[in-house]
């Protein structure tokens, strides 16, 4: 053999041998990460990227090729991130009316110098495994350097603060750009620019951030419910919900005005936003801060896997910045506050009180209003324009929208947007009229449906599909409840849907019931999440009125006016004389008394009434699952072993199935109709049940058989009964390293046996006693591989 051929010969070695460390390292991982709540898991559902293949440019010619697309992209973000430059005289107008400023000891946190220990506080709030931004460090070389890179990043602050600028990697940023699934891809209107920011600049940003909540409460007026603590996008719902049930209920006549910003965040003037934060009294050293932040900053657009060239954001807050949601709340704070104070722009009186209206609601850039006649409407235009000449901010009036309530036409001019005349979307969810609660839940099972869809693509184990179903289906119908309870038809909607994905089956194996008990108590902890959801609206019920500390507010009076009957009738609230209320209570509030009443949970006090706290309450109700011929507390040391975390979720599963009767073997298919023989397919006279599979068959004892030596490691093999197989139950006299090592045997032998058996059934195939054996050894194999790797980290650490 020739030297070539034998460094090609080598080198084809060193390769196969790498890719077989690399299969075996990734099969390592799926075993010790595999179906549990981590990036690593929930990561393998998401959709790739689809490319950009065509861009509309200036002119509005559709491109196609590498560098017109380039191109495209550059001047459309370069003109976007230029300079805007704010009125002087308006914007004056608009930072006289800063009602509030900053305390003084928020304003001494603000201004205090930066410290250690606030950053490394910081550093500790991020989450590990995000992606780095272009330095390619990412959060977790500076949690595992703290000691040695903490002070030399304190330092380089400081020396920013003195220097009045960031280093040339601070000031850069990559723009990823997401698709916002409405209007056309090829509009780069209709996608959403994130920045990808360097860990070094995050902390910087974050630690400001942390400064600055203590100041936002006060600052921001209670219309605003985003970036302030304690407040929540529920809260702007249910005011939006009740003041339209408001309105109609006493027949007001009203305009629901929703206005669209165009790309509202990168269009801030930052000479304007630097006056604002001046404006507020948020002291000198965090105004520099942010001034530094945003000074000979740039950025490039990552588009199909290559980068733009570089240009200036002389505009707007970075998306993607942690302190840009907070910066930008105290600009459009302005705006509303204007609105606020307009004589010429008359809201909803509240409940009550005339004197006090609804008539804003901000979440962030999404603004709501309620106008009650033409002139409030007009003056309401002028004032946005006024504004986007003080801030760069611009109104689309085209694609803004209204919603018209009572005989507006009869005493009211034609509105400057456009009228809708069925149902509003706002904040992602439908109001206006009758319909609305249903189509925002059809939207949101459909949306549902196509997750668990994509999910049943995978081979998961019940483990897993229960933690998609808590972390991955349950957020999107909560989002639903807080502003509409549920329907009548949604409980039985969404769990047809839950139990399909669980048993990928129209038949339940086991009762549904026993399916959402805990592991202790012999269920698999599927959630209920019918359940769970009218506990979450019924406890933000609570929480908007009974625990709401801001009761000056008017959107409270609106609350209280339909809820202080309720409250009353369960003895959690008093009349008061001075207070306005209704007795003709609104469908959706229905719902609080109904389940209350239902779980029997009148005693516990509005201040625990939290979602979790309410579901394990519940829950805690329970009975613990019997399990035949065996006392209750030995059945709870079965449910403790089918779920021992020391065994993998298939082998869970396994277990738990063999205990209750869910497997598929033909006594259980027969009793369903489903197989027309109970005998066992292996030619034995019994009927094939899970004892017999797993116990009684000869298969399965000639099975054990041939593992004797590895079982008699662990413990004697005359001690091995049905039990043991079954139940996991062993003599008390072994220790707990041995039962669990034999148990492990166990529900390997159970796994490899099912296999064998559906082989069988389904194709014809007989699966030989040894090769059986060879596979038990591969399962076994995999745990002790996983208990390595799981006894490195913890040496490591």
């Amino acid at each position: 053999m020739n030297p070539l051929e034998a460094v090609k010969k080598e080198l084809s070695e060193h390769f196969h041998e790498e890719s077989r460390r690399i299969i075996f390292r990734s099969k390592v991982e799926n075993l010790e990460k595999g179906e549990k709540c981590n990036s690593f898991f929930f990561k393998k559902i998401h959709s790739a990227h689809t490319p950009l293949v065509q861009l509309r440019n200036r002119e509005g010619i559709l491109c196609d090729t590498k560098e017109d697309i380039r191109k495209a992209v550059t001047d459309f973000y370069g003109d976007l991130y230029s300079e805007k430059r704010s009125d002087g005289d308006q914007a004056e107008r608009f930072l006289a009316g800063i009602p509030r400023k900053v305390s003084t000891p928020a304003r001494e946190v603000l201004n205090a110098p930066l410290t250690l220990e606030e950053l490394h506080s910081a550093v500790k709030s991020f989450k590990s495994g995000k992606t780095p931004g272009s330095d390619g460090l990412p959060i977790e070389f500076y949690t595992s350097l703290w000691d040695l890179v903490g002070p030399d990043l304190l330092e380089l602050y400081e020396e920013m603060e003195q220097e009045g600028v960031m280093p040339h990697t601070l000031r850069e940023g990559t723009i990823a750009l997401l698709y916002k699934h409405k209007g056309e891809r090829c509009d780069l209107k209709n996608w959403r620019p994130i920045s990808l920011l360097n860990v070094d600049y995050k902390i910087l940003a974050k630690t400001m951030v942390n400064r600055l909540k203590s100041a936002m409460g006060e600052l921001v007026h209670p219309d605003q419910t985003c970036g302030v603590p304690g407040r929540r996008v529920a809260d702007s719902l249910a005011l939006i919900r009740d003041t339209i049930q408001y309105i109609t209920d006493w027949n007001i006549h009203a305009a629901l005005v929703c206005l669209d910003q165009e790309k509202t965040f990168d269009r801030v003037s930052h000479e304007f936003m630097e006056r604002v934060l001046q404006g507020f009294g948020l002291g000198e050293r965090f105004c520099n801060y942010v001034r530094i932040m945003y000074t000979d900053i740039f950025s490039s657009v990552m588009v199909n896997g290559w980068k733009t060239d570089p240009f200036p954001i002389r505009s707007g807050v970075r998306q993607g910045c942690l302190l840009s949601p907070s910066l930008f709340v105290l600009v459009i704070e302005l705006l509303a506050e204007y609105i606020r104070k307009n004589p010429n722009i008359r809201g909803i009186p509240t409940p009550g009180d005339a004197k006090k209206e609804v008539k804003c609601s901000l979440y962030m850039d999404d603004v709501t209003l309620f106008c009650t006649d033409g002139k409030s409407v007009q003056s309401l235009l002028e004032a946005c324009k006024d504004f986007g000449k003080a801030s760069g901010a611009k109104i689309n009036v085209d694609k803004s929208q209204a919603k018209l309530f009572g005989r507006w036409d009869l005493c009211n001019e034609p509105l400057p947007f456009p009228v809708e005349a069925g149902l509003v979307k706002i904040l992602g969810i439908w109001f206006g009229g009758p319909g609305a609660a249903a189509k925002s839940w059809n939207e949101r099972l459909a949306k549902v449906k196509q997750k668990l869809g994509f999910w049943s693509l995978r081979h998961l184990s019940i483990e897993g599909k229960a933690l998609v179903l808590r972390n991955d289906a349950l957020p999107v119908l909560q989002y639903v409840t807080q502003a509409w309870p549920l329907l009548a038809n949604v409980p039985r909607a969404v769990n047809s849907m839950v139990f399909h994905f669980v048993w990928h089956s129209k038949m339940d194996r086991v009762k549904r019931t026993v399916m959402h008990k805990e592991h202790r108590k012999g269920g698999k902890a599927v959630p209920d999440i019918p359940t769970i959801l009218r506990a979450f609206f019924v406890c933000g019920c609570v929480r908007i009125t009974l625990t709401n500390e801001n009761k000056d507010h008017s959107a409270y009076k609106v609350f209280r006016f339909f809820l202080l009957p309720v409250w009353r009738r369960l003895g959690w609230d008093k009349w008061e004389n001075a207070t306005m209320f209704n007795w003709d209570l609104p469908w959706y509030y229905k719902e609080i008394e109904k389940f209350v009443v239902e779980f029997g949970l009148n005693c516990v006090t509005p201040s625990l009434w939290k979602p979790r706290t309410i579901h394990r309450l519940i829950r805690s109700r329970d009975t613990t699952e019997p399990v035949s011929d065996l006392p209750p507390a030995t059945a709870t040391r079965v449910w403790e072993n089918v779920s021992s975390p020391s065994l993998t979720n298939r082998h869970k599963d396994i277990a738990w199935m063999a205990v209750k009767g869910g497997l598929p073997v033909r006594s259980f298919m027969h009793s369903r109709g489903l197989c027309p023989h109970r005998e066992c397919p292996r030619g034995c006279p019994a009927e094939e049940t899970t004892y017999h599979l797993f116990w009684a068959c000869p298969f399965a004892q000639r099975l054990r058989g041939a593992l004797k030596q590895e079982m008699e490691a662990h413990i004697p093999y005359p001690n091995i009964t049905h039990h043991s197989v079954l139940y996991g139950l062993f003599p008390k006299t072994h220790s707990v390293e041995a039962i669990q090592g034999c148990w492990r045997i166990l529900c390997c032998v159970k796994d490899i046996l099912l296999y064998a058996r559906t082989r069988l059934v389904t194709n014809g195939e007989v699966v030989s006693r040894e090769a059986c054996r060879r596979m038990v050894l591969n399962l076994l194999r995999d745990y002790t591989d996983k208990d390595n790797k799981e006894g490195e980290k913890e040496e490591e650490l």
